[in-house]
């Protein structure tokens, strides 16, 4: 999985949007949506969200967690604590579309970006450190990994992937016989 995936997989989530149209309901395949009325909030698949924001036919709401603030609480938690601090779902790649495409609806876009950023460097310090302990011990043969974003997963899986084979041709060293 990479990225784009990731992205494609955090559409599906609902996000509040203000219509700047009133129109009927939507019939698709995944379910309805609307009515729209002008003004009055309504939650959507951020994917539509999008789409309707580059027609400027709404103003998207960002998540309560992506106020400065709160970014700031959770970096702080990040850096206080030795474990990763709990996100909300697809929290990166969110943002990311957010960030991207709705620049205008986001309240101080340029430090929110730079948060999450920060917060982004900070937990994958703290995976990589992580998996040098793991893969430093001997005897273990598992691993949880609590709090770890989906795009965290698939960006780490290649390194993951590269020190289990790495691990699998060292032991078979150990176990051969000279002939």
């Amino acid at each position: 999985m990479n990225a784009e995936r990731c992205e494609f997989l955090a559409g599906n989530s609902l996000i509040e949007v203000i219509p700047s149209i009133s129109d009927s309901t939507i019939f698709l395949i995944s379910g309805d949506i609307g009515p729209f009325e002008a003004g009055v909030p309504c939650k959507l698949p951020i994917w539509i969200a999008i789409l309707m924001k580059r027609k400027h036919n709404c103003k998207l709401v960002a998540p309560k967690w992506m106020e400065v603030d709160e970014l700031k609480k959770i970096l702080t938690s990040e850096t206080e604590n030795q474990g990763l601090a709990s996100l909300p779902d697809h929290f990166f790649e969110i943002t990311h579309m957010l960030v991207r495409d709705a620049t205008d609806d986001i309240f101080e876009v340029e430090a929110v970006k730079s948060l999450v950023q920060d917060i982004y460097d900070r937990r994958d310090a703290k995976l990589r450190t992580s998996a040098m302990a793991f893969l430093s011990q001997n005897s273990t043969c598992h691993a949880q990994l609590d709090c770890v974003q989906l795009l965290e997963t698939s960006s780490a899986r290649a390194t993951l992937e590269a020190c289990k084979q790495m691990g699998i041709v060292i032991r078979n060293k150990h176990e051969s016989t000279p002939l």
